[in-house]
């Protein structure tokens, strides 16, 4: 059990509060609550795979090679290895992106054999070089183009969106720590119902960009009836629980306990926590210009048709003209398929992973105190309880 410090002997200090055995003790409560609450989310709740992934084959098919995991050493290891090449051929015919094209793939496939045994033949007679190849070739150029910039701009918006959940990560890290520094020791119920909202801020977040019902969560982290019912009534659920966590450091400000470089320091956390909501929602609700995608499609599909037409002109033998169609086809559909994942990063991110650190790294932040910076009977009245400093080290359940 993670209780308060005791102490035989304590030094009063020049004005301080008196902070009653009973006051001592709610607070050790508080804290050991809510470890339990947040052990119950991470260890049961929320302790399975992301289950919400899109598309669902990358939530059904359980591949950790991929953008949907945080990654470990072990995993670049065995990305970088140079057995790569033949893990990835290997493993082609149950890749989820083989899978997603595959139809596309088929239909190119079939036509150029429709083409160069049936078309072809009843053409043959009229005119043999019906599409020249160096023609379709300016084509090809255009549509090169057009899927490097897609793919280019699908890369752009996933770093924007790991960039953005990297920078939330710090922010509410940095915020736990400075309210279990400058709240919780001044207010112990205050500090305690700001780590809970600031605890389940990223799985709000997350159902937010993902359309998720987080309802559960906020029933175990929020056992306040009034808190749980006014977090469930807002629109907007984690602009609520920055609000509420505002709300805590302006009462403590108001009542001069606080520094003020600490609570200059807060607010500039908060503010950059909606900053990070408000681009989270730009991207999701802003996608590349949808007429961009039409016109990068009609032209890919209008290549793909005439090619096994040029490739018949040009006398080429009718197996390598079907195996060329489908390899063309393969590459040029898997990055454009490609392009349209990346677009809505928060998809397919691993949002549900960062999640659960982030709460855990602001239970750290109240539970996981560092020692204190004096003995025990040097401590003044409002000093022996700032905080839950635990001398045996024991590890909190939830990790």
């Amino acid at each position: 059990s993670r209780g308060m410090i005791e102490s035989s002997f304590r030094k009063p200090a020049e004005g301080s509060t008196y902070v009653s055995p009973e006051e001592k003790s709610r607070g050790a409560d508080f804290l050991e609550e809510f470890e339990a609450d947040v052990r119950k989310v991470v260890k049961e709740i929320r302790a399975g795979d992301d289950t919400t992934l899109y598309p669902k084959k990358y939530a059904e098919v359980k591949s950790r090679m991929s953008i949907s995991y945080v990654w470990n050493l072990q995993m670049w290891r065995k990305h970088t290895s140079r057995l790569r090449y033949w893990r990835h051929i290997s493993g082609m015919l149950t890749s989820k992106l083989v899978k997603r094209i595959f139809p596309l793939v088929s239909v190119f496939f079939c036509w150029a054999a429709i083409y160069v045994y049936v078309v072809a033949h009843k053409l043959n007679s009229v005119k043999q070089d019906l599409v020249p190849l160096t023609s379709l070739s300016l084509v090809s150029t255009f549509v090169g183009f057009l899927l490097t910039l897609r793919s280019n701009q699908g890369l752009s918006r996933l770093g924007e969106g790991r960039e953005l959940w990297g920078r939330a990560f710090i922010v509410t890290r940095d915020t736990a720590q400075l309210l279990a520094t400058y709240v919780y020791p001044k207010d112990k119920k205050l500090g305690v119902t700001s780590a809970r909202y600031l605890a389940i801020f990223a799985w709000l977040l997350k159902g937010r960009l993902r359309n998720t019902d987080d309802s559960d969560i906020i029933d175990v982290m929020l056992p306040n009836a009034t808190d749980r019912n006014y977090l469930i009534s807002q629109r907007k659920k984690p602009a609520a629980c920055i609000a509420r966590i505002r709300q805590v450091v302006a009462s403590l400000a108001a009542r001069n306990v606080m520094p003020v470089a600490a609570h200059q320091q807060l607010e500039g956390n908060l503010y950059e926590m909606n900053y990070i909501l408000g681009m989270c929602e730009r991207l999701w609700g802003s996608p590349i210009p949808p007429v961009y995608t039409s016109h990068t499609s009609r032209l890919l599909v209008f290549y793909l048709f005439f090619l096994p037409i040029a490739l018949h002109g040009a006398r080429i033998e009718k197996t390598v003209n079907i195996l060329v169609t489908a390899t063309v086809a393969f590459a040029m559909l898997g990055l454009d398929e490609i392009s349209h994942l990346l677009e809505q990063p928060f998809q397919l991110m691993p949002i549900h992973e960062l999640s659960r650190n982030m709460m855990m790294d602001v239970a750290d932040a109240f539970v996981c105190q560092p020692p204190l910076l004096k003995s025990k009977t040097e401590l003044f009245e409002e000093e022996e309880f700032l905080y839950p400093y635990d001398e045996n080290n024991t590890s909190p359940e939830y990790w």
